[in-house]
């Protein structure tokens, strides 16, 4: 207190002045002069949010392989969900027997068809070069096959064989021995229909979502060949979104079987039955093969 009765004023309980003020009361920022003074975050923030409002075209390579993903996946589940035999697909807790695979990465795309076209040779026909460029071309393959199969126990003697049992009993060794074929079997008939059912539908689908889809056999051989699939029989349904389906008419291409093949992965052989027999040529670029038997025969 001074002697005058007034509190003594120190430089620790002074007021601190007031920041400037921009015009609407909000307090200025080191370096935001100027009008309305907005803070630099808040500035940025707003132009993003103008660029995420303006219309601007997709991008054909950003939009393709993302489109493409998902339409197979809304296929996948189109196999799986459609109609079965018995209505069944699982049976007492046993595992699911329609396997879906996807694959999209090129790698993996060119192995595939280095090991169609190695196949190709063996078998003496064009036609496996064709659709080992389709396999290159295309965005992705969805792969649909029965893998771990059971039959629905109709006893329907679709197969020849009075019950399923006598069937699965009588056809395990032959089964078995089916393994360096192309496809594993025989199949129970109606698990065979049931493939082609879901097949159709996801193929279906593809054309709902406006996505190319070709349904192939050999495409599905090399996959289970190389160890993408563990199915017993399966089929390909190769997609993509181009202005024109690259999965359809295509010209048989003219093939030297003797040739090297240009990757130098390619493998030598696929370990695979049947193949060509000479002087076998037939119409649209297949070849007749030698009997499984002969071969055998005189391998011994």
């Amino acid at each position: 207190m001074t002697s005058s009765g007034s509190p003594t004023t120190t430089a620790a309980s002074r007021p601190l002045p007031a920041p400037d003020r921009a015009p609407g009361g909000r307090p200025a920022y080191p370096g935001t002069e100027g009008v309305g003074r907005v803070h630099p975050l808040i500035r940025r923030r707003r132009a993003l949010m103008r660029e995420a409002q303006e219309p601007r075209p997709i991008g054909y390579d950003d939009l393709r392989v993302e489109t493409v993903l998902q339409a197979a996946k809304l296929m996948a589940a189109s196999a799986i969900t459609a109609p079965k035999s018995g209505g069944q697909l699982f049976l007492r807790g046993s595992p699911l027997f329609m396997e879906t695979v996807i694959v999209h990465d090129k790698a993996t795309r060119r192995r595939l068809a280095a090991w169609m076209r190695t196949r190709g040779r063996e078998r003496k026909e064009q036609i496996w070069f064709r659709d080992a460029a389709v396999a290159e071309a295309v965005d992705a393959v969805l792969f649909v096959g029965l893998k771990d199969w059971y039959p629905p126990v109709y006893d329907c003697g679709a197969c020849g064989y009075a019950t399923c049992a006598e069937f699965l009993e009588a056809t395990k060794a032959l089964r078995d021995a089916s393994e360096p074929f192309e496809f594993k079997g025989p199949q129970c008939n109606l698990r065979d229909i049931d493939l082609g059912i879901a097949v159709g539908s996801a193929a279906k689908t593809a054309s709902l979502l406006g996505v190319d889809c070709r349904c192939q056999t050999r495409v599905a051989v090399a996959a289970r060949k190389l160890g993408l699939i563990q199915a017993d029989v399966a089929v390909a349904l190769s997609l993509s979104m181009t202005h024109k389906s690259v999965g359809f008419d295509r010209r048989m291409p003219e093939v030297d079987f003797g040739a090297p093949d240009p990757d130098p992965n390619a493998p030598a052989s696929t370990h695979t039955l049947p193949i060509g027999a000479e002087g076998g040529e037939r119409e649209g670029g297949r070849h007749r093969q030698q009997r499984v038997t002969d071969i055998r025969h005189r391998q011994t």
